[in-house]
């Protein structure tokens, strides 16, 4: 979870339904020990939380559990993925108590990372990212494989696609069946107020930077019941990077003409196609791409981000308005009759 210290008591599945095993630790039995930014946030990114663009990251596997060879073995494995993406390169260390990243396979305590940079400030050797359902059998399933990029995806700046700004375009929440479940199942149960804060609340634009529209497919969404949200609709495991989650890992940590990825399909062109950046904005991401500047174009992206949210503001407004009048003029036809 973002900014969070470890959590400080295992979590009981007893009483969870089984998609409970797929979220991360906010919405797991576990009572935080305070001092941390509470909620996670994802494909949505803060751009003071995210790693110099090209950036070696250390990474290593510390107490109060390391690991198995074969766990350890997954996670260096899955992390690959990332970095055909991103211009970043996770470098593993023998010494884990030393490096940026340190994780840790603590079964019963949730699957959690701090977001990006933050990481940095945790003291060494405390961990930084638990994988509770990450397992020492031979097989890499594809639940591993998921809860892997999952939490990476936080390491590297991403936050939860469900607390998009955009979110309600696609999705009301079921407030009152969460509200009630987070009553029910954590300890201590949550008041409204953090449900809320944790869950529910979408985040402003002062929270979070380079949003786009909510994507189901997105790594970072959660894996939600259908019961959750007012259009039923049940958002499945999604254990694989979408498109959305390419173009933005590409356009956010950009290879540059001599740092070209392993792929040769990821390349500035088929990130902004995937992005959908059309117009001024994408002609300006270009330039800023041809002149290597890495900063003015996670600046530019965040500009035309933030802009397609003020279009998708506009409309549903427009929308919303054109709904009011139909219904008033309902009401006075009926009237005149």
């Amino acid at each position: 979870m973002s900014g969070e210290t470890a959590p400080q008591q295992p979590l009981s599945t007893d009483e969870n339904p089984e998609w409970y095993s797929r979220c991360c630790t906010d919405l797991s039995k576990v009572n935080p020990s305070g001092g941390r930014i509470d909620g996670m946030k994802a494909i949505l990114t803060r751009a003071s939380w995210m790693w110099d663009n090209g950036r070696t990251i250390t990474v290593g596997f510390v107490n109060p559990v390391p690991g198995t060879p074969v766990q350890q073995a997954k996670v260096q494995e899955v992390v690959k993925e990332w970095e055909k993406y991103a211009n970043l390169k996770f470098r593993f260390i023998p010494n884990g108590n030393d490096a940026e990243i340190r994780v840790s396979f603590q079964l019963d305590y949730g699957s959690w990372s701090y977001v990006g940079n933050t990481a940095l400030q945790i003291a060494k050797p405390e961990r930084t990212m638990n994988f509770g359902w990450v397992y020492p059998t031979p097989e890499l399933t594809d639940p591993e494989r998921g809860v892997i990029l999952h939490e990476f995806g936080h390491a590297i700046g991403y936050m939860h696609e469900h607390q998009s700004p955009r979110r309600g375009e696609k999705l009301t929440l079921n407030e009152p069946v969460i509200i009630d479940y987070c009553k029910r199942t954590q300890i201590p149960p949550w008041p409204e107020a953090k449900t809320r804060a944790n869950i529910i609340n979408v985040y402003s634009r002062a929270e979070v930077s380079n949003f786009s529209v909510v994507d189901f497919t997105s790594i970072m969404m959660y894996f939600m019941p259908a019961n959750w949200n007012v259009q039923g609709i049940e958002i499945p495991p999604n254990n694989r990077l979408s498109p959305l989650d390419k173009a933005y890992a590409f356009l956010n940590y950009p290879f540059f003409i001599g740092t070209a990825s392993s792929d040769p399909d990821v390349n500035i062109l088929n990130a902004l196609n995937g992005a959908g950046v059309t117009g001024p904005s994408r002609a300006s991401i270009a330039l800023e791409y041809i002149e290597n500047d890495w900063k003015g174009l996670r600046a530019e992206f965040t500009r035309w981000a933030v802009n397609q949210r003020a279009l998708s503001d506009r409309a549903q407004a427009v929308t919303e308005r054109e709904e009011a009048a139909a219904a008033v003029a309902a009401v006075a036809e009926v009237e005149a009759d």
